[in-house]
């Protein structure tokens, strides 16, 4: 019994090193947010028989803001979105509308349309494709009330959303969420500032939120879980041989 014990701690052990080693992979990842392996013990009547893996948890907490001086008039336009919220952006590839938190945008030259590295489309406070009018030029984004201005003297308000449970939220790669129903559908599209929606910082990115300190840490400690668990199986294989060839 001890050895599948020590079976399912050396699973989890290994998760949680999987789960960390993702958090240091994405420390520099713009938007990233990092996440934590949750586990439980298992039991059996009155004995203990292992432990299981209960949630792998995203934790949303703000990321330090990068100053970067890119607010649209050079060409590259960087949003920081400073509390609650996220931008959506749309794919022609994808059916359900993505979220994110990764504000590198830029205009497409073919569509005019403010996008990401990805070509996803930044929406605006009126739940459309951000669009620069034709033959004119973004000129400077405006953090007080979150518009992008044009050269022709026009603007777009960017929008943003949030939801009743961000960590509810189905990551699916490149700093993009989905809703689900654990994370509840999005709020109404809206104006930064709006509600409890943060505000947006022009010429400046979020930094991923993970703490390289607390990650090592962490690291060191499921290595030493998993060496624990590890020994367990060797010393009952040990002792199993031993009662064989006593036999």
């Amino acid at each position: 019994m001890s050895m599948y014990t020590a079976v399912s701690g050396v699973k989890a052990a290994a998760l949680d090193l999987n789960t960390t080693s993702q958090n240091i992979a994405n420390a520099s990842t713009t938007g990233f947010k990092n996440s934590r392996a949750e586990f439980g013990d298992m039991v059996a009547g009155k004995n203990g028989i292992g432990v299981q893996t209960e949630a792998i948890n995203q934790l949303f907490q703000q990321g330090g803001v990068i100053s970067t001086g890119n607010d649209g008039s050079s060409g590259q336009l960087d949003l920081a979105i400073m509390g609650n919220g996220f931008f959506k952006v749309t794919d022609s590839s994808s059916i359900s509308p993505l979220y994110t938190r990764a504000g590198s945008f830029h205009m497409d030259a073919t569509s005019r349309k403010i996008v990401n590295n990805l070509g996803q489309s930044l929406q605006s406070a009126a739940g459309a494709d951000i669009v620069v009018p034709a033959d004119q030029t973004i000129t400077s984004f405006n953090s007080i009330t979150g518009t992008i201005n044009f050269s022709d003297g026009t603007s777009a308000q960017v929008g943003l959303v949030n939801f009743p449970n961000a960590q509810g939220l189905k990551a699916v790669g490149d700093t993009n969420w989905v809703a689900t129903t654990a994370s509840g559908q999005a709020t109404a599209i809206a104006a930064p500032g709006t509600g409890t929606l943060g505000n947006i910082k022009g010429g400046a990115l979020e930094a991923s939120n993970v703490d390289l300190t607390d990650q090592l840490v962490n690291m060191i400690i499921a290595q030493r879980n998993f060496q624990a668990n590890a020994k367990v199986i060797t010393t009952e294989n040990t002792l199993s041989e031993t009662v064989i060839n006593i036999r």
